[in-house]
């Protein structure tokens, strides 16, 4: 199926996920994001900033600051994203496509001992990904060499996504 339908698709399913399903849902992929191997240890967090129907990924970050993780959050320049080291939550401030960014200007250029969270609106079982259409971390993630979790409700993983040539594929998807 093509990439724009299955997004649409997908977009709506999650729009569509019950408040108190997506509650426990959230919980639920926290508690297997914290006790994973690889977020254990590591000791840099590159994180998105969950958007209203995303899976929250506030707690994982007011988490891993508490654990004294260093936390990065991406930032939109140009066709690019670029992760800041935030300290809190107060360091975020609404920014392009309406999502909360970094106001700091403390770019990460060190990614040893990191995993990165990312976005999807939907995965497949085989851990691809389909994002938004823009291909920020797509192309991000050409690069970046460390450990790379996608984040999803069950109601978003399906039985296959045709990858092309720039897409990335996930380490792990965790999903509830």
């Amino acid at each position: 199926m093509n990439k724009k339908f299955l997004r649409e698709k997908y977009i709506n399913i999650r729009k569509n996920i019950n408040k108190e399903n997506r509650k426990k849902s959230d919980r639920n992929i926290f508690e297997k994001v914290i006790n994973l191997k690889e977020y254990k240890e590591s000791n840099l967090i590159l994180i998105y900033v969950s958007l209203k129907n995303e899976v929250d990924t506030l707690n994982i970050i007011n988490y891993s600051l508490n654990m004294n993780k260093k936390v990065a959050v991406p930032k939109c320049e140009g066709d690019n994203i670029v992760f800041y080291e935030i300290k809190s939550l107060k360091d975020l401030e609404e920014g392009s496509f309406g999502i909360l960014e970094p106001k700091t200007n403390k770019p990460v250029t060190d990614y040893n001992n990191s995993i990165c969270i990312i976005p999807g609106v939907a995965f497949d079982k085989y851990n691809n990904r389909i994002g938004y259409g823009k291909g920020f971390y797509d192309r991000f993630l050409e690069n970046y060499k460390g450990g790379k979790i996608g984040l999803t409700y069950k109601e978003c993983i399906c039985d296959k996504i045709d990858n092309d040539i720039n897409d990335i594929k996930m380490d792990k998807v965790i999903f509830s």
